[in-house]
């Protein structure tokens, strides 16, 4: 296959500024050949199907770093150490006999490990292990939905934690959650950034949590890509925005205008794009620090040079490349090498032991939703080691929280006590897993959203076929007539804190009167309570086996729809007070004459717009 201008650029193969002329009319004849024979066979390196392009696609992988088989799936089940805990509910210093305690113990999952002192320790049980509660959990946690009473049991019945987590993280809907989370850091917009660019950082993401790269590689190729750079306008906010993605917190103002030295290079701008006839936003290089000649200017060269960190110089020399009139040069045309060397800010931050720590916090932070290190702070150290021990793999954080008794253990049951982490965590589901969920298990098709493209409309009023192929080949699905894409879904889960079009903010959770009467709205529309004609899920989905629908309701038969639908919503049986209440609705539904298609509607209602639907 023939190269293109931008390919010959990357591998060198065009001249410098200070060429001789015989190589100047080499290359130039060269490249004639090979643009007349891109442009008759009409490939420019685009490709609607994947549109990346940028570090990432450049990136080459051999597969993931470690073999993903991560200790500390299974620790035993130990009981508290013996001691009087104190009235006041303080926890005691763990003192020589704790330590014995918890060294004695042999632990493998670092978060136990670390755990151990303010918990078994000094004397504290956390709350026991519900399969059913935790399984559903790690579904919704792992691939983003609930699953159904079948599924848990054929998954999760019997089996250890540690082989039930590896399976779930080795699948392609734990990538896509992963991939989705990370939209939401870097707020991908398709009007503030290229969609080529987005594109190519979710390939990173997903590169990431394949075991691909490292957590610090991943960190340095993040720090100097476009969904970053053209995101900010200024070179200080760029540092900022380094800091509270990578340390979880704002730079210092030593901080920002040191790291802001290492940004200076970069442009906010655009390109026009050939094949999709959009004008796109991305970044630019301006060449600082660099004479007339092109070479290092010793008088401005401390205006691209951090010294907080030690001396690091960052200074790109121009060349045939550049733009004439603006004297910059857009990033698309940036070779591998310029790209490793523009990635200095990320490498100099991963150096960091905050940068290691803050890394652990978000994951545990995305599974148990509290911040534990603060109270617990070995559970930190014991992670970063942890990673450490494992070359940077995220993954490895990923599985040991979710193997720890932290994480396992129940949020219901006992009143539990004033330490967080003697409870399991209890968490708010976004929108598309709620929508998802009632979709999947009730076989309804719902076109969805793609989190890569925010604005599908601006596509489709480029009125190219480039353009419509790449939302053709996208997550979003055109309408018959080709105007517009569905947004059943996108409308419904926008309006609950999905499907971010990332303006500002991306997902949201949160519980409002809005919210409440959108998701009744359609949960009405699928369980169909006042039946209405014509409306509603096939009802042969809300009766057990082959109910007929015009069974006469008795208190037994309300009892065996209530406890289908239980298994199928929740995931687990129908409790003694769930079937009380079913037969005691019954026959008040039996005096009515009602049919078993009049009662399984208003369960389904009931069930679905439950309290256990929105939280996990």
């Amino acid at each position: 296959m023939a190269r293109s201008m931008e390919q010959m650029v990357r591998d060198n193969i065009l001249p410098t500024a200070r060429s001789t002329p015989a190589a100047w009319c080499k290359t130039i004849l060269a490249s004639l050949l090979i643009l007349f024979s891109t442009a008759c066979d009409g490939d420019e390196g685009f490709s609607t199907g994947d549109p990346a392009r940028g570090p990432a696609t450049m990136l080459d992988t051999t597969g993931p770093i470690t073999d993903g088989l991560f200790v500390g799936g299974d620790d035993p089940e130990i009981e508290a150490r013996d001691v009087e805990l104190p009235l006041d509910g303080v926890i005691p210093d763990c003192g020589a006999d704790c330590v014995a305690f918890c060294q004695a113990q042999s632990f493998e999952n670092p978060v136990n490990k670390g755990l151990c002192p303010s918990l078994w320790g000094v004397g504290l049980t956390p709350a026991p292990i519900e399969r059913v509660e935790t399984c559903r959990r790690l579904h919704v946690d792992l691939i983003g939905r609930f699953p159904t009473r079948s599924e848990i049991n054929l998954f999760c019945d019997d089996r250890p934690w540690g082989e039930i987590v590896t399976e779930l993280m080795d699948s392609e809907e734990f990538v896509l959650t992963n991939r989705r989370n990370w939209a939401d850091h870097l707020l991908y917009n398709t009007r503030a950034i290229s969609v080529e660019r987005i594109f190519d950082m979710d390939k990173l993401v997903g590169k990431v949590y394949r075991g691909e790269i490292a957590y610090d590689q991943f960190a340095a190729i993040v720090s100097a890509h476009p969904v970053l750079t053209r995101r900010h306008d200024t070179a200080g906010d760029r540092a900022e925005a380094l800091f509270q993605l990578f340390l979880g917190r704002p730079p210092l103002g030593s901080e920002r205008s040191d790291i802001a030295r290492l940004y200076n290079l970069w442009q906010n701008g655009y390109y026009d794009h050939p094949q999709l006839g959009m004008r796109l936003s991305d970044s630019h290089i301006r060449y600082r620090c660099v004479d007339d000649e092109g070479n290092v200017d010793p008088d401005t060269r401390g205006e691209c040079t951090s010294i907080l960190y030690g001396y690091n110089e960052l200074i790109l020399k121009p060349d045939i490349r550049v733009d004439r009139d603006s004297g910059q040069m857009w990033s698309g045309l940036l070779r591998f090498d310029e790209w490793e060397a523009l990635q200095l800010p990320g490498r100099l931050l991963a150096a960091q032991d905050a940068f290691w720590e803050h890394a652990v916090d978000q994951v545990i932070d995305q599974y148990l939703d509290y911040e534990l290190t603060l109270s617990v702070p070995e559970v930190r150290s014991e992670l970063v080691d942890h990673l450490l021990r494992y070359d940077g793999d995220i993954r490895s954080v990923h599985h040991a929280v979710l193997t720890s008794v932290a994480y396992l253990q129940s949020s219901t049951g006992v009143t539990p006590t004033e330490h967080r982490w003697t409870y399991g965590p209890l968490k708010q589901v976004h929108a598309e897993t709620w929508i998802d969920t009632i979709s999947k298990n009730l076989e309804i098709e719902l076109p969805g959203c793609d989190h890569r493209i925010s604005d599908p409309g601006d596509f489709l009023r480029a009125e190219t076929i480039s353009a419509t192929a790449l939302l053709e080949n996208s997550d979003w699905q055109l309408r018959d007539d080709g105007r517009d894409v569905h947004r059943t879904y996108s409308d419904l889960a926008s309006n609950l804190g999905g499907c971010a079009s990332n303006d500002a903010g991306g997902r949201f959770r949160i519980v409002s009167i809005l919210t409440t009467a959108m998701q009744l709205n359609f949960v009405d529309d699928v369980c169909n309570p006042e039946l209405r004609d014509g409306e509603g899920v096939d009802i042969s989905y809300l009766l057990p086996g082959d109910a007929d629908p015009n069974l006469a309701v008795t208190p037994e038969i309300a009892e065996e729809i209530v406890k289908h639908q239980v298994g199928l919503f929740y995931g687990r049986q129908a409790t003694t007070a769930e079937r009380n209440d079913a037969r005691r609705f019954g026959e008040s539904c039996e005096l009515e004459r009602c049919r078993a298609s009049e009662f399984a509607r208003p369960a389904c209602f009931a069930l679905l717009s439950s309290s256990e639907m929105l939280f996990y």
